[in-house]
């Protein structure tokens, strides 16, 4: 009987779908290292690691504030910075929470489909107040020459 068991058991375990750590995604090593990164990401935000943010942003970095046809809302790399910056004055605490709906990996890149709730403490006319903000979005990364993943669009 145990040694029935023994065979049966390795032949469920082969027939389970294998995700990608914390979510639905088929499991793939590379998939496995973008979810890694964006916990390294989502923790950094928590801890207010701006630096660490920063490093984890490409230098080709470039947002268009979600809309095509304004460019007055557009911003590179070192727009990002100024705004990390301001964040890191004005804000005193974040509890962040990420959900990875889907990850396409093409080539040396990704795009990773999330849904976030941001909660965060910041004063505002020399009062502390907490916001949440909740919403959906894509990062999209690239590998630098290191082969080192970097956000290339989506704060």
């Amino acid at each position: 009987c145990l040694f029935s068991l023994s065979l049966i058991i390795p032949m469920i375990s082969a027939c389970t779908p294998v995700f990608v750590l914390g979510t639905e995604i088929d499991y793939s090593p590379e998939k496995q290292e973008v979810a890694d990164f964006i916990e390294k990401y989502r923790t950094a935000l928590e801890q207010r690691n701006f630096e660490l943010l920063k490093d984890m942003v490409s230098s080709k970095y470039y947002e268009n504030g979600s809309t095509t046809s304004d460019p007055s809302d557009d911003y590179d790399f070192s727009g990002l910075v100024k705004i990390l910056q301001n964040l890191k004055q004005s804000v005193k605490a974040v509890k962040y929470t990420i959900k990875i709906n889907n990850i396409d990996i093409v080539e040396s890149g990704a795009a990773v489909d999330l849904e976030y709730s941001g909660q965060y403490l910041f004063t505002q006319n020399e009062r502390d107040r907490w916001e949440t903000y909740p919403d959906k979005n894509r990062l999209t990364l690239g590998k630098n020459k290191l082969g080192h993943w970097k956000i290339m669009s989506g704060l």
